[in-house]
Order: structure tokens, then C-alpha cells, then sequence
């Protein structure tokens, strides 16, 4: 058990010495080394001689009577510079520590799609992300594994989670601050989420790895790929459009012709994948490139957009928080329903637009359990 705990005071204090900064950790070295060559190599390197010659030969002597000399003069410069360097460390985690008091990193994790609790977003490190942790829950389960709660109820919770983070950022400054995001839920809670939390500054959003089952950052490489872009040209006098985004799965036609009697624009993404969206640049990048259609199809006079989106999470948030809230048409969002009659019973209609109310539009005139 003691040799345990020696190892265990060991690692902490190598893991201690490589945490501090470069120019303390120079001094200390420097001093400590410094002290044990002139203390402790004389000595060595007489017992090295004494061992191979039997004697100590005159000139090593003189040379030690003379290092000697300096004793004092040696400690005390060494002294002082470990003390200095010391008070540095000492000072700087002070700091440190008053500057992270003041920080929070508020963490909403949206779950809606799987029945379990899984590894809770908030628990893991965050890198460069410090101070005080604020988890926000958003939580849209029904506890029916993979279907989604009634709309009207998940507004409410979304909204809540909204009025959260406001009152957390009241009266911060907004540099003390960090939002974190992320979630699995269904793809018109996700948009309406970035949707509302587009204006609460920087966001670092992560996805859930089902490969490795664990939370990941979107720090990836950009692979360059884009959307193709389709039916845009056989727009003329339509005043509603259905753009079928997809991102990591097809949208079929007959999907689409169920439930929508509009023009579809597709927007598709080539080497289209499910696992190909662990770059916040590339997710950025085609969210312009979604834009950048909208307009086109705003000045050909559509007024509303019903978009369906195929899509990760952290990809139709990030869709979400860029959709420019003023300057475009209406946006329809839409929950897919496998098997039903009509693939697409409900959608959310956007606060943009003008449009300050979020609403449930139903296609079927059926309630959604």
C-alpha cells in the first residue's frame, strides 16, 4: 500500500510540474539542477576517483576547495530563484482560479429520440472551455423508445430551455460565458433550437458517436463536399417550395408526393453519409450553401419554405442557428414518420419571417401522440 501511494504522490507531482507554465518551470529546474551539480557532484565524483585511484588527484582538490568558496553565493542565488519561481506558480493559480470563479460554461443537452439516459454531456472535459458547469436537460421523451412527445408540450419545454440560458447570461459579460450544445432529438426541435439560441453567441456544438458511443466535439477536417442542387430551375410562379435536404440519408419521392402537393427543390449531399459531419467548417459551409438557395428562391417571389431535412443533429442545429430570421421566407420544418399514410404529418413553423410565435402546422388534421 505505501509503495501505491509513493507512485500515486509521484504522478501527481510529474502531472503538476508539466501543468506549469514554461518560465517557471525553467527556473525551478534550473535552480534545483544547479544545486544538485555543485552540491552533489563534487562529492560523486570524489567517491568516483577515491573508487578507480585510490586518491584524489591535487588539481580536483584545489578545484573544490575553490568551488567551496562560493557556497553560499550559490545557495542563495538558486534559492532565490526557486522561491521566485514558486510565488510565480503560486500567484498565477490564484488568478487562475479567481478568473475561472467568474466563467460558466452552460451545457444543454437535448435528448428525445432514445429512451436512456446515456453518458450525460455535462460530465465530460471541455478543453479549453473553464469555470463553474451549468447543465440545462432538455428533455422531450415520451419514454416510448423513438417516438417523439406532442409538439405543443416540446414547445413549451424548448422555450423553458431558452428563458434558461437568457437568465444565466443576465448581467455576465458575455466573454465570461460559454454555451455548449448537444443532443439527439427530432429534426424540427433541433432547428427550432439553433433557431433560438443563434443570437446567445458562440455555441460549441458536439453529436453523439454511436461508433464509439461517446460525446465528440465537431473538430474535424473539412472534406470539401457539397450539395448538389436540383428542381431550383423548374420554379416559376410557385409561392411555396419543398426543399429535401439530404445530408446523411436520401429523401424518397414517394415520401414526399404522400404529403406535400408543392415544387421540391432537392439539395444532396455528394458521398452522402451518416458519419461524414465532424467538421464545424464543413457543417458552416453547406449551411451557406442552404442559404444561398433560399435566396434564390425568395427572389423568384416564394414566400414559404417547407424544408425535410436528413441530417445529424449537430447538422440541423447548425442549419438552425444560421437561418437568417428577417430577410427570408417562412420556414416550415418537418418530423418524418416512417409508415404512415402521409410521411410528414406536422411541421413547426419557424419564429422568422415575422412570424414571433412558434406553431404546430398539422398536414393530416390528426393529433400527433
Amino acid at each position: 500500500m505505501f509503495k501505491r501511494l509513493i507512485e500515486y504522490f509521484l504522478r501527481k507531482a510529474i502531472d503538476w510540474f508539466f501543468r506549469v507554465r514554461s518560465n517557471e518551470r525553467f527556473l525551478l529546474s534550473s535552480g534545483f539542477s544547479t544545486l544538485i551539480v555543485v552540491f552533489g557532484g563534487p562529492r560523486l565524483l570524489e567517491t568516483i576517483l577515491l573508487a578507480s585511484l585510490d586518491r584524489v588527484p591535487e588539481g580536483f582538490s584545489r578545484a573544490r576547495e575553490t568551488l567551496d568558496a562560493f557556497d553560499g553565493w550559490i545557495f542563495m542565488i538558486c534559492a532565490t530563484v526557486i522561491v521566485a519561481a514558486l510565488v510565480s506558480i503560486v500567484v498565477d493559480s490564484f488568478l487562475n482560479a479567481k478568473d475561472r470563479s467568474k466563467k460558466r460554461v452552460i451545457v444543454i443537452e437535448a435528448r428525445g429520440l432514445r429512451d436512456d439516459d446515456g453518458s450525460p454531456l455535462h460530465k465530460i472535459p471541455f478543453g479549453k472551455a473553464k469555470g463553474q458547469v451549468i447543465p440545462i436537460l432538455l428533455d422531450l421523451r415520451n419514454r416510448l423508445d423513438g417516438k417523439v412527445i406532442k409538439p405543443e408540450r416540446a414547445l413549451e419545454e424548448i422555450s423553458a430551455v431558452h428563458r434558461s440560458v437568457l437568465q444565466y447570461q443576465k448581467g455576465m459579460d458575455r466573454t465570461d460565458m460559454t454555451t455548449i450544445y448537444g443532443g439527439l432529438t427530432s429534426v424540427p426541435y433541433t432547428f427550432l433550437t439553433g433557431v433560438l439560441l443563434d443570437d446567445e453567441g458562440e455555441i460549441i456544438t458536439y453529436d453523439w458517436d454511436r461508433t464509439l458511443e461517446a460525446w465528440r466535439s465537431l473538430d474535424g477536417e473539412d472534406d470539401g463536399l457539397a450539395f448538389q442542387l436540383s428542381g431550383i430551375d423548374e420554379i416559376s410562379s410557385a409561392t411555396e417550395v419543398v426543399i429535401a435536404l439530404a445530408f446523411s440519408y436520401p429523401v424518397n419521392d414517394e415520401d414526399l408526393e404522400s404529403t406535400f402537393p408543392y415544387p421540391v427543390v432537392r439539395l444532396s449531399l455528394n458521398g452522402m453519409s451518416s458519419d461524414a459531419h465532424w467538421s464545424q467548417s464543413k457543417q458552416n459551409r453547406l449551411a451557406q450553401q442552404f442559404l444561398e438557395a433560399v435566396k434564390h428562391l425568395s427572389a423568384l417571389g416564394v414566400q414559404r419554405i417547407h424544408l425535410v431535412m436528413a441530417a445529424p443533429n449537430s447538422a440541423v442545429f447548425s442549419f438552425g442557428r444560421r437561418y437568417d430570421k428577417r430577410n427570408l421566407p417562412e420556414l416550415v420544418v418537418y418530423q418524418f414518420e416512417r409508415g404512415r399514410d402521409q410521411a410528414y404529418p406536422w411541421g413547426l413553423i419557424m419564429p422568422v419571417a415575422g412570424i414571433e410565435q412558434t406553431e404546430v402546422l398539422y398536414r393530416d388534421g390528426s393529433d400527433c401522440q
